[in-house]
């Protein structure tokens, strides 16, 4: 799938350039949010990158002037770090991804669409 040689290391920039999204509204996060996962799986973008990434927001349609005001300052960045630590705090995340639905035991990693099918199975009797 990846072709380039800059695998990205990190997610931050996107991260945090979803939550900038978001200070434009709940719809610009959405486009923002969605953009960045087809930037990265089906465009093969380094979303690692703050040069790519402020690319996929210009296409995302927002206000690239108070985005890249809030995202140059890193004004998101210690929103996105408490969230972090709440998750491994909570529920004890440690691997991406982590899905917690309700009070199951969280499904850890690529796993199988039956994984999910079992667990909504089990919470929806």
């Amino acid at each position: 799938m990846w072709t380039r040689p800059d695998f990205p290391q990190w997610s931050l920039p996107a991260l945090e350039a979803a939550k900038c999204a978001e200070l434009q509204g709940p719809e610009a996060f959405e486009r923002m949010h969605l953009d960045l996962f087809k930037a990265f799986f089906e465009e093969g973008s380094n979303i690692g990158e703050p040069a790519e990434v402020i690319e996929v927001a210009r296409q995302a349609g927002l206000d690239m002037d108070s985005f890249l005001r809030d995202y140059e300052q890193g004004s998101q960045r210690p929103r996105i770090l408490e969230e972090h630590r709440q998750a491994v705090a909570q529920y004890g995340v440690r691997a991406i991804p982590t899905v917690v639905i309700g009070e199951a035991p969280p499904i850890v990693g690529a796993v199988p669409l039956q994984e999910y099918e079992r667990l909504l199975s089990r919470l929806l009797r």
